[in-house]
């Protein structure tokens, strides 16, 4: 790692883990640092892909609806967008109500189900997927750029397990009734 970071540097998490250990010492808050983290670096990259994207007219959740379609590269419902884009129903709903109406996904008809309807992506759709995605994929380097390659692979492998744990159903958020089965 880069010799801007060490044990020593603090950042917000750090502040708010303080400010519940100091609230709340009776709680083990030690998984703020680490969730906590993690949530805030989202909510960041979210906020800087749709400023950089928005130069392509379109948002974050719209390149990623975009990208899916193409990656798929079948017609896709609804239903499989927000599996695969961990969007919810309504918010897929709408991010293809404005992709249609900006000419960028078509809709096709579900000959198995008279309500539903596949979503495609268009020739324009695919255009403006391929002239963000380098840059979107440059600006994922440079956020990365002061982590060195060991860093990075660890930070890669630690997120990979907690992913495919989460993905599994292996690990899950329990709720204040599940704590006991929790702590078993």
């Amino acid at each position: 790692m880069n010799d801007r970071y060490d044990r020593g540097m603090r950042d917000a998490m750090d502040h708010v883990h303080d400010q519940w250990r100091g609230l709340r010492p009776d709680l083990d808050v030690e998984a703020i640092l680490v969730v906590g983290r993690i949530t805030r670096i989202a909510r960041i990259v979210q906020r800087q892909s749709d400023e950089l994207l928005r130069a392509h007219g379109i948002s974050r959740a719209d390149f990623d609806l975009l990208a899916a379609l193409v990656r798929r590269d079948v017609p896709s419902s609804p239903t499989q967008l927000a599996d695969e884009t961990l969007l919810s129903p309504p918010a897929i709903t709408k991010r293809i109500r404005v992709l249609t109406t900006a000419g960028l996904v078509g809709r096709l008809d579900n000959p198995d189900d008279q309500r539903g309807y596949f979503v495609i992506p268009t020739a324009a759709g695919r255009s403006v997927l391929d002239a963000a995605l380098g840059p979107q994929l440059a600006a994922e380097r440079a956020l990365l750029a002061d982590l060195g390659p060991e860093a990075r692979a660890l930070l890669g492998d630690g997120l990979r397990a907690l992913l495919v744990d989460l993905e599994s159903g292996q690990r899950r958020m329990v709720t204040g009734l599940d704590q006991r089965d929790a702590d078993v």
